[in-house]
């Protein structure tokens, strides 16, 4: 059998996802069979780009700000909520399930390196949440109107650019 391969070349190759606010390469075990305990994310922002509301179900993040000013805003239980200004240098850490956003709140595109404790990279988006349910549900459970919900995105939007 052929050698495990233990390099993989990240942002050589093409983005894992190209958006309107940013870029994203991402290295999980499915691009990188060997890297089954690590997943690596390179994200790219535009200044006021925003990493929208999402959670990882699977995986603690940590983030390593090699670019840029970002403010990253986390969400847990019983009301708990904490924003930080991260700038290069800094280090951030997400925990499993905490939902979590990041801005670039600077003048200057940034870089993030990301990287999470599992080999399987998993997301929940909040637009792919709410896209995923219909408007009337939306409507019945958090008690608003459904013209509401139909003005929000019907797909997942992942990075949003500066409005």
């Amino acid at each position: 059998s052929p050698p495990e391969t233990h390099k993989f070349r990240m942002v050589a190759g093409a983005p894992h996802a190209i958006f309107k606010g940013g870029r994203e390469w991402r290295i999980d075990s499915t691009r990188f069979p060997i890297s089954t305990t690590v997943t690596g994310v390179i994200l790219d922002m535009e200044p006021g780009a925003l990493r929208e509301l999402h959670w990882h179900p699977n995986a603690d993040e940590w983030q390593y700000v090699i670019t840029g000013d970002l403010n990253v805003t986390m969400f847990g239980s019983h009301g708990r909520f904490r924003a930080e200004q991260l700038h290069a240098g800094d280090v951030g850490y997400i925990p499993q399930g905490f939902g979590h956003s990041i801005e670039n709140v600077g003048g200057k595109p940034s870089r993030i390196l990301i990287g999470f404790n599992t080999g399987n990279y998993q997301a929940i988006d909040l637009s792919a949440w709410i896209a995923g349910n219909p408007v009337d549900i939306l409507a019945t459970n958090f008690g608003k109107p459904a013209s509401l919900f139909e003005k929000f995105p019907r797909k997942d939007v992942f990075i949003s650019p500066n409005q």
